[in-house]
């Protein structure tokens, strides 16, 4: 219906009205999308081509749709995205950027894919611990208890959110009601 494959959609003009270009109509077509579960372990970021001015990468990996006639079907799919540097003021001192093109491309998981997929959580990352403050320590205990997730996965859930406590219960309590935070997430 909303398909810009050139095999399946041979009108040009068609295929240009098809693209959506402002923020408000990517986020409508993006959640016109069925319902997912993403296996975060499938997860593969390429960065292959990185300038003072441009980051162009890909994040591939495989979901299965939770809803709709095809509940149950396990798809692959990889997104491309070119950002640049944003100019936004809020920005502060950290890092942000502004994605000016964002690509995605959805196909059947091959039946090797298929047979991996959800077999595992992934870890957190250990390898990096940056050093929290002691509010932020104690930040973490406080969300872990209140949410019995564990402790690594409360840090997440905090540093995700930008250790705002309301915003991080807010959206974990959101993504529980979805289904979509796995019971291994939690004590």
């Amino acid at each position: 219906k909303y398909s810009r494959d050139l095999k399946r959609q041979r009108d040009s003009s068609m295929r240009m009205q098809l693209l959506k270009h402002t923020k408000h109509d990517i986020v409508n077509s993006l959640s016109l999308l069925p319902k997912t579960q993403h296996d975060l372990c499938s997860f593969l970021v390429d960065l292959f081509l990185h300038t003072e001015m441009m980051l162009c990468f890909s994040v591939n990996g495989l979901f299965m749709e939770v809803e709709g006639k095809c509940r149950g079907c396990i798809r692959a799919f990889t997104r491309i995205f070119i950002a640049i540097p944003c100019s936004d003021s809020r920005a502060h001192s950290s890092f942000r950027i502004c994605i000016m093109n964002d690509e995605l491309i959805v196909r059947n998981a091959s039946p090797k894919e298929i047979q991996k997929a959800f077999t595992s959580l992934p870890a957190p990352d250990t390898s990096f611990k940056p050093l929290l403050s002691e509010e932020q320590q104690e930040m973490v205990k406080s969300f872990s208890v209140q949410s019995g997730m564990k402790l690594d996965w409360s840090q997440k859930c905090l540093q995700d959110n930008e250790w705002d406590y309301t915003k991080a219960g807010e959206a974990l309590t959101a993504l529980q009601n979805e289904g979509k935070i796995p019971k291994e997430f939690f004590k």
